[in-house]
């Protein structure tokens, strides 16, 4: 039997770069600083930067962030890849966010325009 080999949070943030960058349309009206704060085993501090540079990904903290997320890699692979609601997991604990709400509402629809 193989064992589906999971990617790396470093793939799922070159992957959410990828798909941004490709249809920046997605990115359209949310305009902001979103920071990933991710624990557990593959844990790590990430952001998506959705400026007039264009949208993209980094692994740090590159700018002041508007909201910040914070989530164990697992559920983050899930929310990314669609089997996971955001709004389900931030009701059910899985999910933390500080900072500006409406910024984090908007990302979902983002996370939505692609799915991988």
């Amino acid at each position: 039997m193989t064992e589906l080999v999971k990617p790396s949070t470093d793939e799922v943030f070159d992957m959410i770069d990828a798909a941004i960058k490709y249809d920046p349309s997605a990115t359209e009206g949310k305009e902001g600083i979103y920071q990933f704060y991710i624990t557990g085993d593959d844990d790590g501090l990430y952001q998506m930067i959705i400026d007039d540079d264009g949208p993209r990904t980094v692994k740090s903290e590159e700018k002041e962030a508007q909201v910040t997320l914070t989530v164990d890699h697992d559920d983050f692979r899930e929310m990314v890849g669609g089997t996971l609601n955001p709004t389900a997991a931030f009701m059910g604990g899985k999910l933390k966010i500080k900072g500006n709400m409406g910024l984090a509402l908007k990302l979902q629809t983002v996370l939505n325009s692609f799915s991988f």
